[in-house]
């Protein structure tokens, strides 16, 4: 049924807000205000004439209501329906009160939000809109568009040039799964760009020095809670310019962005590994080092906690030789650690061996099974153990593909069990993470040990890496054992953002395609930026950080879903709107798609 006019135009007809809550909130004297905003709890009518609310709005902030006019009239407001509320400020010794001259409705809510969170406190995704009301996701987005626009404020002060980059791309190998896009000519499609990555080149092609834009990406594969099939991220590219350079560039921005939003300083690496306050420089670690030391290439360098090489050789796996052990002193006995640490749960593949060090005979018997060692002397002394102390030991490849190792996931793990106990600092610790390796085996990580096919050979960061000068006579014949000039920013744990020194050389880029990566096709697939290498490109790096991953680290939470508006769930469904949806035979026939 058609509403009557009246009762619809009515709700059009209100008095605007003339302030906001939280600035009410601060007045020191009485005034007349008008404020608009939701019931944030079901109202209390005290007696006839006394009702007391509670009015929320944008600001994020509640503040009292008091009406003796139209008490029943506020009484029978369900939360979070919206008003516009006229009155005059009441400041107590204990706060301030509106006192309500003039109420009108509206909109009605027809449900009560706090009868929609479950036992676990989550919110129904189809009610995400009212979530988003709430003080704390209000905050969350607002700080969102701070960082976003601090980060836009430093590119633009070093004179970089934001431009907007296609959504409607082509289906090229960059790594990921893609999202293809039927048209109505048959055979023919678009793909979502997993990354502004070839249009970047090209506008440096193009004569643009320094871009930037915050990008939407796009990539088909499986969610955890650091993933979504649809993401942002701050690109940027250089022109004349390799690594080093971009890698200053975002010391500078991260600094900036740490110094205005987060609760925590910024520390770094010293050449010696020790940790200092970073002044507009992050300090390095090879992801040798990072793999050798921590078992995994984004290191959470807040931990002491460090890996041990230990002087034995893994027999267990002739291809894992090495032989590398965890010890943790003063670790909080319990038998929840304990399990937790050696739960089949946490791991991958193969679980490492825990034990609490009781004397090295027990220590002997444990690990000759394992590994052959040659100087037992030599053995403890590297271990380093006493009696109670919590020791692991695992194996690994000498040139590692394995990300994490399982010593690196039981470190990750540790961290989460206990991590006020080797925590050394509570600030944030970033640095860059370099000399990957350039190329790596597709793999079966299905079995106890991964398993490698050594003539598929993949890309680690992207095809468009160059690798290290001192590795380029290695390319032909043993193209596994080169370095590219691949860089990660690791914060806490977390890969911020990842770049590279990009190949501009237009033959040395078809090479790459088509002898080491077996691109049969890489002149219909990438002819547009080989072309365009060869048109007088300049050398030139780029690195896109991770929008929503850097939000959530500075809002202190866990999941991209809690930074992002309306986010995918782990199944990459929209339960909002009920998307991806299914569509009619009809609305498929013009694009020669069929669907059994």
């Amino acid at each position: 049924m058609l509403p009557p006019i009246a009762q619809v135009a009515e709700k059009f007809v209100f008095p605007r807000a003339t302030t906001t809550v939280a600035k009410a909130l601060a007045a020191k004297q009485a005034q007349t205000i008008t404020l608009t905003g939701w019931i944030d709890r079901k109202p209390k009518q005290i007696s006839k004439s006394l009702t007391f609310a509670r009015l929320r709005d944008g600001s994020g902030k509640i503040i009292q209501l008091v009406d003796t006019n139209s008490p029943s009239q506020l009484k029978s407001l369900k939360p979070d329906s919206t008003i516009s509320v006229e009155g005059e400020i009441e400041v107590k010794s204990n706060g301030v009160d509106l006192k309500v001259a003039s109420l009108k409705v509206l909109n009605r809510a027809n449900i009560v939000p706090s009868q929609l969170i479950s036992e676990t406190k989550d919110w129904p995704p189809q009610y995400r809109y009212i979530q988003l009301r709430q003080p704390n996701m209000q905050e969350v987005l607002k700080k969102r568009a701070k960082i976003v626009k601090t980060c836009r404020e430093a590119l633009d002060d070093q004179e970089f040039v934001e431009i907007e980059t296609p959504l409607l791309f082509k289906s090229t190998p960059e790594g990921a799964r893609e999202f293809l896009i039927p048209t109505r000519k048959k055979g023919l499609m678009y793909a979502l760009p997993q990354s502004p990555q070839q249009y970047k080149q090209l506008l440096i092609a193009s004569g643009v020095e320094r871009y930037y834009q915050v990008a939407k990406c796009f990539r088909d594969e499986d969610l955890r809670a650091d993933r979504q099939p649809e993401f942002t991220q701050l690109d940027l590219e250089m022109g004349f310019a390799n690594g080093s350079d971009v890698q200053q560039v975002i010391e500078s921005l991260v600094e900036r962005v740490w110094s205005q939003h987060s609760a925590t300083k910024l520390v770094t690496l010293d050449e010696k590994q020790a940790l200092v306050e970073a002044t507009g420089k992050l300090g390095k670690l090879t992801y040798q080092t990072a793999i050798e030391k921590y078992g995994i290439d984004k290191p959470d360098l807040r931990s002491s906690i460090e890996i041990k090489q230990i002087p034995a050789e893994a027999t267990t796996n002739p291809e894992y030789s090495v032989f590398e052990a965890i010890v943790l002193s003063d670790w909080t006995e319990s038998s929840d650690i304990f399990e937790g640490l050696k739960s089949d749960k946490e791991y991958k593949n193969r679980v490492p061996t825990v034990v609490i060090f009781e004397s090295e005979g027990q220590i002997r018997s444990i690990v000759e099974p394992l590994a052959k060692v040659d100087n037992w002397h030599d053995f403890f002394d590297t271990l380093g153990a006493r009696p109670g102390d919590l020791v692991a030991f695992s194996d690994r490849r000498p040139a590692n593909y394995e990300n994490p190792t399982p010593l690196g996931r039981l470190r990750q793990v540790a961290i989460a069990l206990i991590p006020d106990c080797y925590r050394r600092t509570t600030e944030s610790v970033g640095c860059w993470v370099h000399e990957f390796p350039l190329f790596e085996p597709s793999s079966d990580d299905t079995g106890l040990y991964p398993s490698y096919k050594w003539d598929e050979i993949n890309s680690t960061h992207h095809p468009f890496t160059m690798v290290k000068i001192e590795d380029y006579h290695k390319l032909e014949a043993d193209p596994l054992s080169c370095h590219g000039q691949h860089y990660d920013l690791v914060i806490d744990g977390v890969e911020v953002g990842g770049g590279s020194t990009r190949v501009h050389d237009p033959e040395l880029q078809k090479f790459i395609f088509e002898h080491v990566l077996k691109i049969t096709n890489s002149e219909k697939l990438f002819g547009h930026l080989l072309q365009a290498l060869a048109t007088g490109c300049p050398p030139h790096a780029g690195l896109a950080i991770g929008l929503d991953r850097i939000v959530a680290m500075l809002c202190g939470l866990k999941s991209l879903r809690d930074v992002i508006a309306f986010p995918k769930t782990i199944t990459g469904a929209d339960p909002l709107i009920g998307s991806p949806s299914k569509v009619t035979k009809d609305q498929l026939k013009p694009y020669h798609v069929g669907v059994n």
